[in-house]
């Protein structure tokens, strides 16, 4: 164990953990994620103008839906999720039934994105740690030659 419990005490480990972390990520987004789009394909078809996608962005919210209400082409988010308009105009056309199937991908979408935004905040968290143990060693070799 290293310096103040974490698992890590040089460059090695830090690396190794980004990588443990990442594989973590990527098992979440290829399993749990791509099973959420399924069920939520297999419950409405490609019926509905939304669609779970994947944002690759660094916002740490993963997953979230895409707004197809206003065309084909249009590439915008749900605004305010279905608390929003347009979100709870799409419940309102939806039998009960339906209603409340999607209201259960809804939060099963949340739960998994918030588990997987942990996740990239925490391998963003370790490659700073990593470029600032690499500029400290640097500094360290710089000052042991002088």
């Amino acid at each position: 164990m290293g310096l103040y419990g974490l698992p890590f005490e040089g460059i090695k480990e830090i690396r190794a953990e980004i990588k443990r972390v990442q594989a973590e990520f990527d098992a979440g987004m290829q399993g749990n994620a791509s099973k959420l789009k399924k069920e939520f394909v297999d419950a409405f078809g490609y019926s509905l103008p939304i669609k779970l996608a994947r944002m690759r962005t660094q916002s740490y919210s993963p997953l979230m839906w895409r707004d197809y209400t206003k065309g084909s082409n249009s590439r915008a988010l749900l605004k305010g999720g279905f608390f929003g308009k347009v979100g709870r105009e799409i419940l309102a056309m939806l039998p009960e039934d339906k209603r409340r199937i999607l209201m259960e991908i809804e939060f099963k979408r949340m739960h998994l994105s918030h588990a997987l935004g942990l996740l990239q905040y925490e391998i963003a968290r370790l490659k700073r740690l990593e470029s600032d143990f690499e500029a400290w060693r640097g500094v360290m070799r710089d000052a042991n030659q002088h």
